[in-house]
């Protein structure tokens, strides 16, 4: 997967994930774009905690609205039956 995304030759991936390099820049940004994880990982470790608290609080606010609404989609379901 990590080969698709970054378009990177799969000898180099294994050896990211073996930690003997690490990605080039324009593969780092692919994995950035595909991955939340690398993005917090990247955001933490440049020291830029505050706008990874940022982007929690985004996602966290965004999955509380996307579950209201099916709470709201719930009760509507529930008052059709009665």
């Amino acid at each position: 997967m990590v080969v698709s995304v970054t378009q990177a030759n799969q000898r180099a991936v294994k050896n990211w994930f073996e930690a003997k390099n690490a990605p080039r820049g324009h593969h780092l940004v692919q994995l950035v774009r595909h991955s939340d994880c690398v993005l917090e990982a990247l955001l933490e470790a440049s020291g830029r905690r505050e706008i990874l608290m940022a982007k929690r609080f985004a996602d966290t606010r965004a999955l509380l609205l996307q579950m209201l609404r099916l709470i709201d989609e719930m009760s509507d379901g529930r008052d059709a039956a009665i």
